[in-house]
């Protein structure tokens, strides 16, 4: 998931640019994550998903609660040895063990997850270009003069809620995308040139 939280916090810089006519006066906010994750391309493709990588689901889940049973087994007998003697120095070694195995299981999911977050990043790549625009439009039909972040703002009235105007505009920029990458793909590649954007974006007070 980590790929995909990057790039959901790139995507979000781009939200920040006064991009509206001289006229526009307001100040509004939006929920960038909640507009990529929501948009029309981004469900369809997590259903096509749930469709063709169905056994990689299901083996990430299954093996999840193999997991989970297994970690939750050495904590109750660790809570059980605590309470009988909270001075053994063996507490000590099997908290160390539940600490290793749950990293070993987080780390054996994510490499299960991988086919997974490669097509996500694939997914992402394909609907955030379009993104800017669709702020920009969305901005320039509701007189937008500036466009924060939802966790910056302290107190709002009612319609300073972009969110819903912009994931409309992406919509009809990008009502699908594919779900199959090429196979010399790597993440980042479509982005080229504006991968720096972002960069330069966050120099702005928006609490990132």
């Amino acid at each position: 998931m980590k790929m995909i939280n990057k790039m959901l916090l790139a995507a979000s810089a781009l939200a920040l640019a006064p991009v509206a006519p001289a006229a526009a006066q307001s100040v509004a906010y939006s929920d960038v994550q909640q507009i990529l994750a929501q948009s029309q391309a981004a469900r369809t493709a997590d259903q096509q998903m749930r469709v063709t990588y169905k056994s990689t689901y299901d083996q990430i889940e299954s093996r999840s609660r193999v997991l989970q049973a297994e970690l939750n087994a050495m904590v109750v007998k660790f809570q059980a040895d605590q309470k009988t003697n909270p001075n053994n120095p063996a507490l000590q070694t099997q908290a160390r063990a539940i600490q290793e195995k749950q990293r070993a299981a987080q780390e054996e999911l994510a490499k299960l997850s991988d086919p997974i977050e490669r097509v996500n990043a694939y997914v992402l790549e394909q609907i955030e270009p379009k993104l800017d625009a669709a702020v920009s439009a969305a901005m320039a039909k509701k007189k937008v003069a500036l466009l924060v972040q939802r966790n910056v703002v302290i107190k709002n009235t009612p319609g300073t809620d972009l969110t819903p105007d912009i994931l409309a505009e992406l919509n009809a920029l990008v009502p699908s995308v594919s779900i199959t990458p090429p196979a010399d793909w790597q993440p980042g590649q479509q982005q080229g040139p504006r991968a720096a954007a972002p960069a330069a974006n966050q120099q702005q007070p928006q609490g990132r």
